[in-house]
């Protein structure tokens, strides 16, 4: 059995940043407790290690109760708050620890900035996702192909722009359709660097590396739209995947001895959890 790990497995920059930004509050001169609003990252083992450190989760889309209920210091995820929320949290007295990543926040800040110069713009994301949740009053959000079936845009001005972690294949075929439609608009599509680089290896191994002796491991949550877009892009190439969300998953991998794994993982993955299952995988 070969096993090959694919180039910047593990955090990403941005969700390296919010967890330390975080962890961090334990040693400051904050006001207890600690409330995250929302999951920090879309990672069920990060998450559950925060809350063993005593901060809370609490509900974003009822904040008006958290905050009439709640003391403390609040700390947004790395997927980004709404303003009025922000503004909410401020007025009310409490201290806002913002740790949204650098590549969301641009890519909100240039949204809000075409809203304010008129433009329509169509966002490909996902739905009810927390980085979508936070501009989705400013923008026609696309998800599939009857989405963009059914725009009906009269101004002049548009403007495509997306999610920072959807896929590079789905970018370009929607982009493709939304021109036809729409010959003028404007392209400014933004994918997190580290999202975008991970693809794009994925996909250059997987059209050359899809033979029955090839295998790919794709370690994340499942609630982590990165690694799911991996996925996806694997699956185009070929049926032999596995996506490992618990260590337990590794159990029903069914590896040959000759088997070559390609090993990759979405961003907000920890490195000790993917040495975990390599060293698991090895033992089988």
């Amino acid at each position: 059995m070969k096993i090959v790990i694919m180039p910047k497995v593990g955090f990403c920059y941005g969700v390296e940043r919010s967890i330390t930004m975080t962890k961090e509050l334990i040693n400051g001169n904050y006001q207890k407790p600690f409330n995250l609003l929302g999951m920090l990252v879309h990672n069920n083992i990060v998450n559950d290690e925060l809350k063993s450190l005593g901060f809370n989760i609490v509900d974003i889309n009822n904040l008006a109760d958290v905050l009439n209920n709640t003391n403390g210091t609040f700390i947004t995820t790395a997927h980004g708050i709404k303003k009025e929320n922000s503004q909410m949290i401020k007025d009310m007295g409490f201290t806002l620890i913002d740790t949204t990543c650098p590549i969301v926040l641009n890519n909100n800040n240039k949204i809000y900035k075409y809203y304010q110069n008129n433009y329509d713009i169509i966002y490909i994301g996902k739905r009810n996702h927390q980085e979508s949740n936070v501009i989705k009053e400013y923008v026609h959000l696309i998800e599939n192909e009857n989405d963009i079936h059914n725009l009906n845009i009269s101004n002049n001005l548009i403007v495509l722009t997306n999610q920072t972690t959807v896929s590079i294949v789905q970018i370009e075929y929607f982009s493709k359709l939304i021109q036809e439609k729409y010959p003028n608009i404007i392209i400014d599509t933004c994918i997190c660097p580290a999202t975008k680089e991970r693809q794009q290896k994925v996909l250059e191994e997987v059209k050359l590396h899809h033979n029955q002796l090839d295998k790919w491991i794709i370690i994340g949550d499942k609630l982590s739209n990165n690694t799911k877009k991996l996925v996806e892009i694997i699956k185009e190439y070929t049926d032999k995947y596995y996506f490992i969300n618990c260590i337990e998953d590794v159990d029903n991998l069914d590896i040959l001895e000759n088997d070559t794994l390609y090993i990759t993982s979405g961003t907000s993955t920890p490195n000790t959890f993917i040495d975990e299952v390599i060293e698991k995988i090895k033992k089988k």
